[in-house]
């Protein structure tokens, strides 16, 4: 199914949702293209300069961009590729061989289109109409997003969301020192403002379990710090940082990651805020909602959960089984490291730089 001709006089936040929509209900679909995490057939050894536009302190810029570089610079420097590999909050001053840009669009100038690359890990509205200005569209979100991105852009490419090996690492060794089960009883919450209302809709269970169990809750998200009371239950806010959620991580016994409630929030969505706290050392359970969530999930034997009792059964079950809950942290942490390193992400960006500069 394609949309009505008509759609294209619709503003482009119109077109989006209606787009959305029409996939959603398996009317709509795209094609792209998974990036490889093969050696390309021949390496571009000419000198390049590939420069990654992060615009706004973001958590994405972190995920994306600050903890994906350090992993690609060593890579092209052991295959002595001649890559200067930059990033910043500003355009480039100079034109530059790729221009990679997250979640907007540049002035033109700074690179040909067709080297310039739109990094999405969500608000794909607010581009959706701006699409033709990039060459190249990464979705680091999910195969969803990437789907629908190719209804309307004729290269789009799938890249997974993916940890650093500290991260990694600093997770095994917390599930070493301390397993799950010997933690404090403490549960685990992170992500942005916009998704607490995932949240705030199981706060009358979190309250239950809270009337039946010791048990505290954690959220870890923008904002200042401060204590209040859900009935029984003891809410901290705690400002979110890399450091904060490692730390609070490897003393939580387990997290919980509901998604948010629309359509446009939670269908396009990634397991990247569940694999997060499993890298972490800190077993956790998804949205059944979220497909990426649920296919992690499955792999790791981890339980998902969708509406109010799903979620409280879910905490109960695997509150009170400690052998489970310390087996589901070791396969999940695994898991991560096995598919979610960003030592993978630095093999797909140095096949897509190599073969898509000889086009």
């Amino acid at each position: 199914m394609s949309l009505s001709w008509l759609s294209r006089f619709l503003p482009a936040a119109l077109r989006f949702r209606q787009a959305l929509a029409a996939h959603y209900r398996g009317k709509l679909a795209g094609r792209f293209t998974s990036i490889p995490a093969a050696m390309p057939e021949a390496l571009n050894r000419r000198p390049m300069t590939i420069y990654f536009w992060t615009p706004h302190p973001w958590f994405s810029t972190v995920i994306h961009v600050d903890q994906v570089l350090p992993a690609l610079r060593n890579r092209a420097a052991e295959l002595h590729l001649p890559w200067r590999i930059l990033s910043g909050d500003r355009l480039p001053e100079a034109p530059v061989d790729w221009l990679l840009c997250l979640k907007k669009v540049p002035l033109a100038g700074f690179c040909p289109v067709e080297h310039t690359v739109l990094l999405l890990p969500d608000d794909a509205d607010r581009v959706w109409g701006r699409l033709h200005r990039f060459g190249h569209v990464v979705s680091v979100t999910s195969r969803t997003l990437a789907s629908l991105l190719g209804t309307v852009h004729p290269r789009v490419w799938f890249l997974e969301e993916t940890e650093s090996q500290e991260w990694i690492e600093r997770g095994r060794r917390a599930i070493d020192e301390t397993p799950p089960s010997s933690r404090m009883p403490m549960l685990l919450w992170h992500g942005t403002r916009e998704s607490l209302e995932g949240l705030m809709r199981l706060r009358a269970e979190l309250e239950t379990f809270a009337r039946e169990t010791s048990v505290e809750l954690v959220v870890l998200t923008s904002g200042k710090a401060q204590e209040e009371q859900w009935g029984h239950l003891r809410v901290r806010r705690m400002t979110w940082s890399p450091e904060a959620l490692a730390a609070l991580a490897a003393q939580a016994r387990m997290g919980v990651v509901p998604a948010r409630p629309t359509i446009a929030d939670s269908y396009l969505k990634n397991g990247g805020r569940v694999r997060r706290l499993f890298a972490a050392g800190c077993p956790a359970i998804g949205d059944a909602r979220v497909a990426d969530v649920v296919e992690f999930s499955k792999a790791c034997g981890a339980p998902v959960a969708q509406g109010g009792e799903e979620w409280l059964a879910a905490i109960r079950r695997l509150w009170q089984d400690p052998q489970r809950l310390d087996e589901i942290a070791r396969s999940g942490h695994t898991l991560v490291q096995e598919r979610y390193s960003t030592d993978r992400t630095a093999a797909q960006w140095i096949w897509f730089f190599s073969s898509q500069s000889r086009l």
